[in-house]
């Protein structure tokens, strides 16, 4: 006797399952806009069919790029190179969805097939069980998990691969996932954690395809903690890693999908609004590739498709600004045809250049536009937040004409290795540090010894002058605090001015990364810096000395498991309590020159010291700047200063020399 599909099985595929017609109208419109994104999905397809394993979908958290094939059965325990990342990346089967979109791609039964066969191997040789709760049944794994089996089976579901054995062996797997998310016993890790969203994710779907309403209830509970926990008021989600951010935001976007299938009023209107906030974080440290910052335990990632379906979802015109002209191709799997004509009718809101500060997060961005060959200035000074922070503090990263100037070194790996530290250090980040020491050691691959604060960032603009101050409290133990002001001169000029407050160390150095495409040479003052796109002259300053410079090169990873290098620059001088570097870019053949100027205060007719302030006359192509940067406050005898006839009364002051000015322009009073 033939046994008949299940009540739930057929409720599954009611709810979630494209039919074989729709199905194909969504590999059509996915062939037709994303080639590219089908060509890799039926190679991670064909890979899975010879058993063989390389992660390297664009959002997997931790890529590689050494295959592994199995040739006498899969060990889904597998460790490679020491690094149990793989063994969860293996485990968390994203990779199964490419298999039924390339059932629907091509209608080859085989991969539908590999589909059915790597599951049920799955569910004979990792059945739930204690020793496994860190490895193969993480929990981590097992929510992710648990969403992507439904969005893969849902794509097979049609199969005559899936018996309605099958179908129930599905099931009997799900409900072990059900049991080992629901009686997750870390609710206060999971409550503050990106884990816990990921977990309760899987849940949340698990509970409604099984109709488990305590699941549903603990799942929906809390989802809605941890958005009130973990999202700022700025929108960034706390652990201080775009990446693990836009990780936290996708789970709840798949949260809103399928609230949306099954009817579910959810969240509130506040709610609503803190993960519009999360995806407004988003958008604005997209940098002009399109990519998400490196900062913290970050990728270089596209986060378009991001944006895509977050302006799909929540329907925001600013959103599809800055996200893909159509759908992305993961969502026309997920919305079909019909969710692009919605998509087609939101109305892009115009984005606009200029500043935008995420307070709560430390992070600041200034903006030409939003072209891919815009300028990008990038200042990061905010709360460690979790494991996947790094001392970057006082940060810098710039892009010039669309390409990568000032970068962040990425993060390669979480072993216990050299290179793990080094990354996660002060030293890798674009940042001043005293007598390179730094001023909060990991104690382990995911804890520091110390974490010192970070004082708020002030930001001003006007015009086409840009400001940013920020300190922090690394070195308070030694009587030191490090101050960096950072200034944007017109279209051209980047100033990066640090002070270090208290006892002088020895040796003060300032740290530059550079983008991997950038050549550094040496020149008479300073460096010449020249890439694909940009070029620009760097030179630094102390009072009343040479710095000495040191060019080397440092490691450099866009991707987990990817290294490469990139060149680096640290300045350094002895006994100074300030030091400036300055870069300028250059257009063509057009002249670039510092020349230093002595600051005058024209109400008691003196000079300033060197030591008490910093003057600059700044060439740049066919427009000079004068430049003013006190080290201490304004008065006393010491208050209305400037240089080249200009003056006024601020620590940090900027004038265009070329309109003869008698007044300079106040940024910082």
């Amino acid at each position: 006797m033939t046994q008949e599909y299940s009540p739930r099985w057929k409720a599954f595929c009611d709810a979630m399952a494209p039919g074989r017609e729709e199905a194909a109208r969504r590999a059509s419109l996915c062939r037709a806009l994303w080639p590219d994104e089908c060509a890799l999905t039926l190679k991670t397809a064909d890979e899975l069919r010879d058993n063989t394993f390389l992660f390297q979908l664009p959002w997997d958290m931790e890529q590689t790029y050494e295959p592994v094939r199995f040739e006498n059965g899969i060990d889904w325990g597998f460790v490679l190179n020491g690094d149990q990342e793989f063994t969860f990346q293996m485990n968390r089967h994203r990779y199964w969805i490419c298999l039924g979109q390339a059932y629907a791609l091509t209608g080859d039964e085989a991969y539908a097939q590999c589909f059915v066969s790597q599951l049920l191997d799955w569910l004979d040789k990792e059945p739930w069980r204690p020793e496994a709760a860190n490895t193969t049944w993480r929990t981590l794994d097992s929510g992710l998990r648990a969403d992507y089996w439904l969005r893969a089976m849902a794509l097979c579901a049609h199969s005559p691969a899936v018996t309605p054995q099958v179908a129930e062996r599905f099931f009997e797997g799900l409900e072990a996932h059900a049991r080992r998310l629901g009686e997750n016993p870390r609710t206060g890790f999971s409550t503050k954690s990106n884990w816990g969203v990921m977990e309760y994710t899987g849940l949340y779907a698990i509970a409604w395809v099984l109709d488990r309403p305590d699941d549903l209830a603990r799942a929906r509970f809390f989802l809605k903690e941890a958005l009130h926990t973990q999202i700022m008021d700025d929108g960034m989600q706390w652990e201080a890693s775009p990446m693990y951010h836009n990780e936290v935001l996708m789970s709840y976007l798949e949260v809103l999908r399928l609230a949306e299938i099954w009817g579910d009023d959810l969240f509130d209107e506040e709610e609503t609004g803190l993960i519009t906030a999360a995806a407004y974080a988003t958008l604005a440290l997209k940098n002009p590739a399109h990519r998400q910052p490196m900062t913290g335990d970050s990728d270089d990632t596209d986060v378009r498709d991001i944006l895509s379906e977050a302006a799909l979802l929540l329907g925001d015109g600013l959103l599809k600004a800055g996200a893909s002209a159509r759908l992305d191709y993961e969502s026309i799997w997920l919305f079909g045809p019909e969710g692009d004509r919605r998509y087609q009718d939101i109305v892009p809101e115009p984005l606009m250049g200029g500043a935008a500060e995420l307070s709560s997060s430390g992070q600041v961005v200034l903006r030409s536009g939003w072209d891919e060959r815009a300028d990008w200035l990038y200042f990061k000074n905010g709360p460690l937040g979790g494991g996947h922070g790094h001392q970057d503090k006082l940060h810098v990263g710039l892009w010039l004409d669309g390409e990568e100037v000032l970068a962040d070194g990425g993060r390669f790996t979480y072993t216990d290795t050299n290179e793990r530290y080094v990354l996660k250090s002060s030293a890798a980040h674009n940042v001043p540090l005293a007598d390179d020491e730094e001023y909060a050691d990991s104690a382990d691959s995911w804890i520091y010894k110390a974490m010192p604060m970070a004082t708020p960032n002030r930001v001003v603009q006007k015009g086409e002058y840009f400001f940013v101050e920020g300190a922090h409290t690394g070195y308070a133990a030694r009587g030191l605090t490090l101050n960096r002001r950072v200034l944007a001169v017109g279209p051209d000029v980047y100033i990066i001015s640090d002070e270090w407050l208290g006892i002088p160390p020895k040796e003060s150095a300032q740290h530059f990364l550079f983008g991997d495409s950038i050549r550094l040479t040496p020149s008479e003052h300073g460096f010449d810096g020249a890439g694909r796109l940009c070029g620009f002259h760097i030179e630094s300053f102390a009072p009343e000395q040479t710095v000495r410079a040191e060019q080397s090169e440092a490691m450099f990873s866009r991707h987990y498991n990817l290294m490469g290098s990139a060149p680096e620059l640290t300045v350094r001088a002895e006994g100074v309590s300030s030091m400036t570097t300055i870069l300028i870019r250059r257009r063509g053949d057009e002249p670039v020159r510092v020349t230093p100027r002595t600051v005058y205060n024209e109400a008691y007719a003196h000079d300033l010291t060197p030591q008490e302030a910093e003057g600059y006359e700044i060439e740049a192509g066919d427009r000079r700047f004068g430049v003013v940067l006190l080290h201490h406050d304004v008065g006393n005898t010491e208050d209305y200063n400037g240089i080249c006839g200009a003056y006024g009364l601020g620590r940090a002051m900027v004038c265009d020399l070329d309109d003869a000015p008698t007044r300079m322009t106040v940024l910082q009073w």
